[in-house]
């Protein structure tokens, strides 16, 4: 390497990207990274894709809030992915076909995990932890100012990588560490799976492949059918009690604010029921452009955070977000009764709904206001903030589907009226036994003695 002394008068030189040692070196050349690139947009589509398929038959309420958040993620840095690749002289993009036909082998396997511990095993054992060595890989060899439109890209999609990574080990510990069998259980699916990434040349594609003696395939060549009935684990009973009025409570005036404020928490935590609503409609609904998944997937996040914030509402009065029932309806109906246009038509009806000044989110915003509950109001702020936006989503993408807002409006009451009739053979699952006094009672307790 030639010593070379520069005088750049003490400023950094390069805009502060690297050393000039390190720009100094030929790193990938463009159609290797393009190849690359289109990898990992194939691995990310994909991770969107397993998480949706297994969002709702996955009981553990932590991992559907976890798969939500991170299937956005996902989404969001597959379109990133996409454009970096559309800057990189590459028409026609070819970015739906399928890179490498031993990595679809791999994920196609992956998809077909059995239960939690092998659907955590899966993404945070073995895909997510290719992903991370691979990009890390890539940002140490690639030339950061030759190439700096995707080093950049990558050192911020590594950072993400390694939160979610974190939390899926800390997820799969506390799964392997109840059970010798759950680890067991976890390295055989981990092996499994490691040995069909191997066949494929790793996720850089180009790691030499040695005789690989490939476990018996779980894929039977037929596409892989979710189980799209929701569950939730055993710490949640009555799914189907609905004998507290919610959506009434809050409405009523003659109320005391804190028992409205209370209802608005409840509506919140109960909105679990979206995301495992939406999630056969983004796993079933093929060939529609990435901004389609990435808008919904956006979606399903949110209503997922909405729930958290409703499991924080209960948190901040001492009460445990799984003590009474959260019914389970909504979802097992739209899922198990209904296609999942229907359902998405039906979403756009509720959330359409909600825009109302007088009675929609204006107002449950206003009534957390005026509670005096600070928590209250900032949770029915943002609330508020992600309906408009999500009744703006359901807009682009269903009106050019119906040809035309009256046609949509016509087939969400005909979806309405066959929801309601589905929805009714769930009642009689539960006793319906009146828990509502009893929670506000707790609540009130719990409030009090945090001295909100």
């Amino acid at each position: 390497m030639v010593n070379t002394m520069m005088d750049n008068l003490g400023i950094p030189p390069l805009a502060g990207i690297c050393s000039y040692e390190t720009a100094d070196k030929p790193g990938y050349q463009v159609d290797f990274t393009v190849q690359l690139l289109k990898r990992y947009n194939y691995v990310k589509a994909h991770l969107v894709d397993i998480a949706a398929a297994h969002l709702p038959a996955t009981p553990e309420w932590e991992v559907k809030c976890a798969l939500s958040h991170h299937m956005w993620l996902d989404a969001e840095h597959s379109l990133a992915l996409r454009k970096r690749v559309s800057e990189m002289r590459e028409p026609p993009l070819g970015l739906d076909r399928v890179p490498d036909e031993q990595l679809k082998v791999w994920l196609d396997e992956a998809i077909r995990a059995n239960d939690t511990t092998e659907l955590l095993t899966g993404i945070y054992a073995v895909i997510r932890p290719a992903l991370l060595q691979s990009m890390k890989l890539y940002a140490q060899e690639a030339n950061p100012l030759a190439d700096h439109p995707t080093w950049r890209l990558l050192r911020q999609i590594l950072r993400e990588e390694e939160e979610m990574l974190d939390w899926g080990f800390q997820a799969l510990q506390a799964f392997t560490s109840q059970a010798s069998e759950h680890a067991v259980q976890s390295d055989v699916w981990a092996a499994h799976l490691s040995a069909y990434l191997q066949h494929a040349g790793g996720m850089h594609g180009n790691e030499l492949v040695h005789h690989v003696e490939l476990p018996q395939p779980r894929n039977d060549g037929k596409p892989y059918e979710m189980a799209a009935a929701p569950r939730r684990d055993d710490r949640f009973q009555d799914h189907y009690n609905n004998s507290a009025l919610i959506d009434e409570y809050y409405q009523d005036e003659a109320l005391l604010a804190d028992e409205r404020v209370f209802a608005l928490y409840y509506k919140r935590l109960r909105e679990m029921d979206v995301p495992e609503w939406m999630a056969p409609i983004l796993f079933k609904t093929k060939g529609q452009p990435w901004e389609y998944y990435s808008d919904l997937s956006r979606q399903l996040w949110d209503e997922a955070r909405h729930a958290m914030l409703g499991e924080v509402g209960l948190y901040s009065c001492g009460v445990p977000f799984y003590r009474y029932p959260v019914d389970l309806k909504s979802s097992m109906s739209l899922n198990v009764d209904l296609e999942p246009i229907e359902s998405h038509v039906l979403l756009w009806a509720i959330e359409q709904g909600l825009m109302n000044k007088e009675t929609g989110k204006r107002w449950e915003w206003l009534i957390s206001k005026q509670s005096g509950m600070p928590l209250a109001a900032t949770v029915q702020d943002y609330d508020w903030a992600d309906e408009v936006l999500h009744a703006q989503i359901g807009r682009r993408w269903l009106v050019p589907k119906f040809g035309s807002m009256e046609v949509m409006q016509k087939e969400a009451k005909l979806a309405w009226k066959k929801w309601d009739e589905a929805k009714a053979k769930y009642a009689g699952l539960s006793k319906q036994e009146e828990w509502w006094p009893q929670f506000v009672q707790e609540m009130r307790s719990g409030y009090d003695s945090a001295g909100a």
